[in-house]
């Protein structure tokens, strides 16, 4: 068998990029906003060796599990005389997604250094009582939901505050470009958040001054 070649590993280990998005229910946006904080760039194509290398030790830390040729995910060898570990399919319902978006947000704030499934799992389990995603009730995820709610609220305004400062010095600077159409409805964004003070602005405010600073502005 021929080694492989540099573009057969790179279509290869972007179509792990692709599985791993869709077994982990990530949206579009859910993973360019991961794939710029991971690696800072807007596309996998981008990527290089090292960068895919290194977005996909990052996406098996929040629970993606790579398929081997029979076409069941990979798992370590036991150790003799322990059973070999389980599998659990991700839970995909509307909640479940909700949860793992909120858990990948508070990585992505500071809040959470270990943002995989495990520690989900162990979190869920701590505030829900039950072991995994899979078997939560729907009251026990918006007890959950709210929960991570109010912790993104520790972080979340500070963060606005200082995103909104650092894009308009970046447009001061000339270094970010933005229609003024854009910068308008930032700005209501923004100031309705501070008003508010709740999470649904809050969040909405962040996500679009993110997306603005990652993508640099409009030219």
């Amino acid at each position: 068998m021929k080694p492989a070649t540099a573009p057969d590993l790179r279509r290869r280990e972007l179509a792990q990029i692709h599985i791993a998005v869709q077994q982990l229910g990530m949206t579009d946006d859910d993973h360019r906003s991961l794939l710029w904080s991971v690696c800072q760039v807007k596309s996998a194509a981008d990527l290089d060796w090292t960068g895919r290398k290194r977005y996909l030790d990052h996406l098996k830390k929040l629970g993606f599990k790579p398929r081997t040729k029979a076409g069941k995910p990979s798992q370590p060898r036991p150790r003799t005389g322990t059973p070999a570990p389980s599998s659990r399919p991700l839970a995909h319902d509307a909640e479940s997604r909700k949860i793992r978006a909120l858990w990948i947000m508070l990585h992505q704030l500071g809040a959470v250094r270990n943002p995989s499934e495990e520690s989900l799992a162990a979190y869920v389990k701590r505030i829900a009582k039950v072991d995994a995603l899979q078997w939560i009730t729907g009251e026990q995820a918006e007890t959950v939901i709210e929960t991570l709610k109010k912790w993104s609220m520790r972080y979340l305004p500070d963060q606005v505050k200082s995103m909104a400062q650092q894009l308009a010095t970046s447009i001061k600077a000339a270094e970010i470009q933005v229609a003024q159409e854009d910068l308008i409805n930032l700005r209501s964004l923004v100031g309705i958040a501070q008003n508010r003070q709740t999470f649904d602005p809050m969040q909405a405010a962040w996500e679009a001054l993110k997306k603005t600073i990652e993508s640099g502005g409009t030219s």
